[in-house]
């Protein structure tokens, strides 16, 4: 497949974005969602260290924290506080699903937090003529010549959103970004969707965010509570 080299300058561009960007904290909302459900939404609590560390706190209405989910990068976590469940998992993929009914992983999760677009590897890039609700697009394209990925990008070359194929082309999952801040010279979203391929849904709003902030290890690993 010949080479793009404007699409390939552009997707190291976007890979590299805020490259300085290791670690971060934030406060903010987290909104989960699925078809025939009602929407939940939290005060959340965030922090994250790439490439496999991420806590986030849901905090409950009237104080204290209404559940957790964290990776330490060996094991997924999730604590139900009120009710004192507690889940523990081998890392394995790293993928969320059985958290957040979206297949997606901790380190493309941290991706996004950071500000960048994980792009799918092992494939051609192609930049396009502008597409509905963009200014132009980069495609994603496996051997077969399946596209794979498909991000818009704005006037400026940044990304506003994504969706990601199988190989049968059907679409597994999509993200917008909204919003724009700029913090320690990083630019981040304010604001990240991510919908499956069911309707599934997960809304982070980002406030208040500190970039390479210290964070213990001992953060990410959520003990279990004492009866």
């Amino acid at each position: 497949m010949p080479s793009d080299p404007a699409a390939e300058e552009l997707a190291t561009r976007l890979k590299t974005a805020n490259a300085g960007l290791k670690r971060f904290k934030c406060l903010g909302k987290m909104t989960l969602a699925a078809p025939g459900q009602p929407a939940q939404s939290f005060r959340a609590a965030m922090a994250g260290a790439l490439d496999d560390r991420l806590r986030i706190d849901m905090l409950a209405p009237f104080g204290g924290s209404a559940g957790t989910f964290s990776s330490d990068g060996q094991h997924l976590f999730l604590v139900r506080h009120p009710s004192g469940e507690y889940y523990k998992k081998r890392y394995g993929s790293g993928s969320l699903k059985r958290m957040l009914q979206i297949d997606v992983s901790v380190a493309d999760l941290l991706e996004l937090m950071v500000g960048r677009i994980p792009i799918a590897e092992n494939g051609a890039v192609r930049l396009m003529p502008s597409g509905e609700g963009a200014a132009a697009q980069l495609l994603v394209v496996d051997g077969q010549g399946r596209t794979r990925q498909r991000i818009g990008l704005d006037a400026n070359g940044d990304p506003v959103d994504s969706q990601w194929f199988d190989s049968d082309q059907r679409a597994t999952h999509a993200l917008v970004m909204k919003g724009r801040q700029v913090v320690d010279g990083y630019a981040l979203p304010r604001r990240i969707d991510l919908t499956g391929g069911k309707g599934e849904r997960v809304t982070l709003i980002l406030e208040r965010y500190e970039a390479n902030v210290p964070l213990d290890d001992q953060l990410f690993a959520p003990p279990r509570q004492q009866p």
